[in-house]
This record gives structure tokens, C-alpha cells and sequence, in this order.
């Protein structure tokens, strides 16, 4: 169990904090059963053939199996999606099937933006933008002008904008470089022990897991800081 938290002076020369989205600021599986319902209702309607031939749950497997069969498509979560429905609705002899998985995934997309801040979230991003600079990480395919937090953040940066996403190196390097700052200057903030604090540790950026129970903690190291809600970053940021 990582519950170690290293003195507060390690952070003393942060100049910039990166947070994850999806399950650091908002509950991603949440907002995903939220869209893809919605995606399913739009079906229903506009292709109903499929949803009379194919349940939930045979939907969801045949998506999982076109990610398998298309290895180059597992990080390009949007581009996938729409392939998987273009490939779906042209085997249902939909016609412009390429057309119609569009407009299908533009009301995926459209529901995915449309999350719940955990609480005291906008409070946060708040008082830390007023001395940090704010930028996001992220490998899901959240809009932060969607979701309302342009307005906290300098950048988001997405995985799938990337040939490989966290924790592979490639991003966080990109964002150092975008934001301006040297590794030692940066604070990644988020909730995958893999994902958000291995790729970050590697990078040379300081790392604060947030710790939520879903994600065992396998390293051999241990967080620079350990929190289980973004508000115990103000008194360990602003107190010093």
C-alpha cells in the first residue's frame, strides 16, 4: 500500500500540476454508461435493425473483439469507435454507413463531454490556477471546453493524439515541452498507479496518486504524494 507522504519542501519549486480526467476529476466509468446508453437510445431509432438483432452486451463484445482484430486502433479510442460503427452499420447494409457512424459517434461524443466534478473539484482548479499553471494528460478523448474547464487549464493533451498514450513517455515529454517547465518542476496528478504515476515517475516529474481503491499499487517505489481527493492538494501546495 503506498500511504507515504514525503515532505511538503519537494514541492517547493512546482511551477506547473498536470491532472488526469477521467477518474481523478470526474467518475469516467460513470460518464462512459452515461454515453454509451445514449449512443444505444440513437440506435435504437436510427438503426433499429441492429438493436433487434444485437443486445448490450453483444454490442459491447463485438467492439471489444474489433479492437483485438485491430491492434493499430487500441489508443485511438474516437477513431475507433467510428470504424467499429462504420464497419457495423455497412454489415447491417445501412446505406452511407460511414456518414451515419459519424452522426452516431457525435452523440457518443456529445454525452461523454457531459461529466460530474467530484466534489470541491471547481473549488480546487480554482484556487491552485490562481498560482500554478493547470494543464491535463489525459487517455480518454474528454474536451476540456466540453466539459467546462478551459477556463482552469492552459492544455489538455490526449493520448490518442499520440502514437502511444500513458504511460509511454512520448506525452509527458510533450507537455514539459508545451508547458515550458523542466521535469522537476511539474506535478502530475491521477488515479492509474500505471498510467498516470509509472509513465510520470519515468518522465522525471513528481507524482501524486490519487488513491480511489480501484487500482492495487504494484511498484517497487512509492508516490511523492498520496491523496484520495484532490482537495488535500491545498494544503500541501498552498501551505507552503
Amino acid at each position: 500500500m503506498n500511504t507515504v507522504n514525503k515532505p511538503i519542501s519537494r514541492f517547493q519549486n512546482i511551477k506547473v500540476i498536470s491532472f488526469d480526467l477521467d477518474d481523478t476529476l470526474w467518475s469516467g466509468t460513470q460518464v462512459l454508461i452515461h454515453a454509451e446508453k445514449t449512443m444505444t437510445s440513437w440506435m435504437t431509432t436510427h438503426t433499429p435493425k441492429i438493436s433487434q438483432s444485437l443486445s448490450s452486451d453483444e454490442l459491447r463484445n463485438r467492439k471489444i473483439q474489433f479492437i483485438k482484430n485491430n491492434r493499430h486502433l487500441r489508443y485511438k479510442v474516437s477513431q475507433a469507435r467510428v470504424l467499429f460503427l462504420t464497419e457495423l452499420f455497412t454489415e447491417f447494409d445501412y446505406p452511407q454507413a460511414e456518414n451515419l457512424a459519424n452522426e452516431c459517434f457525435n452523440v457518443f461524443y456529445a454525452a461523454r463531454q457531459q461529466v460530474t466534478m467530484f466534489d470541491d473539484v471547481l473549488e480546487v482548479l480554482a484556487d491552485l490556477n490562481k498560482h500554478y499553471k493547470l494543464i491535463a494528460i489525459t487517455n480518454g478523448n474528454a474536451n476540456l471546453q466540453a466539459v467546462g474547464l478551459d477556463d482552469y487549464f492552459d492544455f489538455c493533451l490526449n493520448g490518442e493524439d499520440f502514437d502511444l498514450p500513458k504511460p509511454h513517455g512520448d506525452i509527458f515529454q510533450a507537455a514539459l515541452t508545451k508547458a515550458g517547465v523542466n521535469a522537476d518542476q511539474c506535478l502530475h496528478v491521477g488515479d492509474h498507479p500505471e498510467h498516470d504515476m509509472l509513465g510520470a515517475k519515468e518522465a522525471g516529474i513528481k507524482t501524486c496518486w490519487l488513491e480511489d481503491g480501484r487500482h492495487p499499487w504494484l511498484h517497487d517505489f512509492i508516490a511523492d504524494v498520496t491523496i484520495t481527493h484532490v482537495r488535500e492538494l491545498l494544503p500541501l501546495l498552498l501551505a507552503q
